[in-house]
């Protein structure tokens, strides 16, 4: 195997780790709700992460002490902690009104506002792959969402209507903190800026936090937080490395199965753990939407490499010559 090839396998096994953390998080997070509000929960996550990014951070001696110099980095560190924050609690305010498939789905509109503000604000270029990839995945949602739309289908459209606006919010903020987060790589690393948004956002949930409720959790619920906790670690750590092997675009359209990884995991765990768990009962055109979401992210994060001029032109060839021949 080539050197090429070999980094293209590493690359595509740390990607596909991000990708199964992503999709099992929701239902940890789910299950860990019942038990836990949802500020409590945050705030271990933030903790955990900030506590061992500190150690290393430290064992790198690159702790960024320069941040506090420079009053207009703290800012947009500020606003970025901020919305961070709001991402993490709406995301799991909204799952207690939809299930974790559709809190999933409705979360990969999240890279489809950042690709828009990153249009708007720093003025990047909308490429036609980009363009059709953004029609594909809003087809996929209202395909997926099709039973919300059927009367008698047994589903509560005011806890989904709810669910929805909640989730819309988390899409939006965490876009808005990924273009803050990509400006602040011009000054530091990614762990860097991690650590101070990660100290941030544990100071801002601090007072709202009841850390005594851990005392109340049995051991499963303690496995399933501290899950919870090291998913954000694993996750941006494997997420951070893969993009070492490839390019964004190609981590960005393999996490683009995320989605479906959910459906996956929340069927099974319902058939090891019915008390547990309970998956989300799909029909035929929800599963096609599935399908539509997750091909639309990576039109989306592949754009030109996919739909340029170039295979355009071989494509209408090719069909020209089946014409023919025909």
């Amino acid at each position: 195997m080539t050197q090429v090839a070999n980094n293209s396998v590493k690359g595509l096994i740390l990607a596909m780790t991000t990708a199964i953390m992503w999709g099992i998080l929701p239902l940890a997070l789910k299950s860990v709700l019942v038990l836990m509000d949802a500020y409590t929960i945050t705030w271990y996550r933030f903790v955990f992460a900030a506590f061992f990014v500190t150690l290393l951070l430290s064992t790198k001696r690159k702790i960024p002490s320069s941040v506090l110099q420079s009053s207009s980095i703290m800012k947009q560190l500020f606003f970025a902690a901020i919305l961070l924050s709001l991402n993490y609690i709406l995301y799991l305010v909204a799952l207690h009104y939809i299930p974790a498939e559709t809190a999933q789905m409705l979360i990969q509109m999240a890279p489809f506002f950042m690709l828009l503000g990153s249009v708007i604000l720093m003025k990047e270029h909308f490429s036609r792959g980009q363009m059709v990839g953004s029609f594909v995945l809003i087809l996929g949602l209202i395909l997926f969402f099709n039973q919300q739309f059927i009367k008698n289908s047994g589903i509560d459209n005011h806890a989904f209507l709810i669910g929805f606006i909640i989730m819309f919010g988390a899409a939006v903020t965490w876009a808005a903190y990924a273009i803050i987060q990509k400006q602040m790589l011009r000054y530091y690393s990614s762990n860097q800026v991690m650590w101070c948004i990660y100290l941030l956002s544990a100071l801002f949930f601090l007072p709202l936090a009841s850390p005594q409720q851990i005392t109340t959790l049995d051991d499963t619920a303690l496995l399933l937080l501290f899950f919870c906790c090291a998913n954000t670690l694993i996750a941006y750590g494997t997420f951070a490395k893969s993009l070492e092997y490839l390019s964004t675009a190609k981590v960005s359209a393999t996490l683009a199965i995320t989605p479906l990884l959910t459906v996956i995991f929340a069927t099974i765990a319902e058939q090891i753990w019915p008390q547990t768990f309970q998956a989300q009962h799909l029909n035929t055109l929800a599963y096609i939407g599935a399908g539509f979401v997750v091909l639309g992210s990576m039109l989306t994060a592949l754009g030109e490499r996919i739909l340029n001029k170039k295979n355009i032109n071989s494509l209408k060839a090719y069909l020209g010559f089946k014409n023919k021949s025909a």
